[in-house]
């Protein structure tokens, strides 16, 4: 009985291994084809952006400062953007399990920012400068409402593991507001249209990732597409697991898994469309947003202190 238990378990964390290194890409693929769709264009096909990181994978890259940190920056930001998706549930697994793990998925989801800074300041490059001093405004305001969000949670639920939070979340008012502030939150560390104001192309020349070339630079994007893969299936786990009841059959996990998936999918046509009907804004005017939630935030962590709000 244990090793069916074993063998099932070793079968959702496989599953859950292949998408966190696979899907990423593909999620892009969806949202470039739905913005192109949005404009009356036909599109690229949905694994354009593979075909993009394969062709950049088997480029040199051209290193224009000898810094091992400018080197090392892409490999470190995947790696952290690995770790985080690791310690997410796929069905009722989670291949990284320990106590505390969602203040390590907190920390790893931050250092993919951390070392896109860093790599950007490693150069003379004064657009690369910009996008990493834009990248950290972002970073330090809206880090702490996301650091709120959580800790809500996990108030509620009386854990700071994220499954024991999915198994134990009580529906409350402050659990709602939080879920919708959540959804802002996460957006906007991902990075997506409007708050892309760190690399924005036209701008500043791709900010951070200006003198990133070949494997180097496309190491850097598959770590940004499984960082965001990595929160919006964070989302996903905690909008949608703590209503689906006792998940203590394998049959169970997998139809939570493939609701995992579809949800994961279904949203990014969603945030394509965000993307493709607003300009991208000003960096002081993201810094306000990112402020006014922040003191929303402590409103409703206030209330969830109140007990039974």
């Amino acid at each position: 009985m244990k090793m069916e238990f074993d063998v099932t378990r070793l079968v959702f964390a496989a599953i859950g291994i292949l998408i966190i290194f696979i899907l990423p890409p593909y999620l892009d693929g969806i949202a470039r084809r739905v913005k192109a769709r949005l404009q009356y264009r036909r599109g690229p096909p949905l694994a354009q952006t593979w075909y993009d990181l394969l062709k950049l994978f088997n480029l040199p890259s051209v290193k224009p400062t000898s810094s091992k940190l400018f080197t090392w920056a892409p490999y470190l930001a995947l790696a952290s953007a690995i770790t985080a998706a690791l310690l997410l549930p796929y069905g009722n697994v989670v291949p990284v399990d320990f106590g505390f793990n969602l203040v390590v998925f907190f920390y790893v989801i931050l250092m993919v920012s951390v070392f896109l800074i860093l790599g950007g300041l490693t150069v003379q490059n004064a657009f690369s400068h910009i996008g990493s001093a834009r990248e950290m405004k972002i970073v330090l305001t809206v880090e702490p409402l996301i650091a709120i969000l959580y800790g809500v949670m996990a108030y509620n639920a009386g854990s700071l593991n994220i499954a024991d939070i999915i198994a134990n979340l009580h529906l409350t008012p402050s659990l709602i507001l939080t879920y919708i502030l959540l959804a802002y939150a996460l957006y906007v560390e991902s990075g997506f249209v409007p708050f892309d104001v760190a690399e924005a192309e036209q701008e500043v020349i791709g900010g951070p990732l200006g003198e990133y070339s070949g494997r180097l630079l496309g190491v850097f994007y598959y770590a940004i597409h499984i960082k965001r893969f990595a929160l919006l299936w964070f989302f996903v786990s905690v909008l949608v697991m703590p209503w689906v009841g006792p998940i203590n059959t394998a049959v169970k996990a997998a139809e939570v898994l493939a609701l995992q998936f579809l949800l994961t999918v279904s949203f990014y046509p969603i945030i394509a469309a965000i993307e493709a009907t607003n300009a991208r804004l000003r960096i002081d005017h993201v810094v306000k947003m990112n402020t006014r939630m922040f003191f929303a935030g402590i409103i409703i962590l206030a209330m969830a202190f109140m007990g039974g709000w």
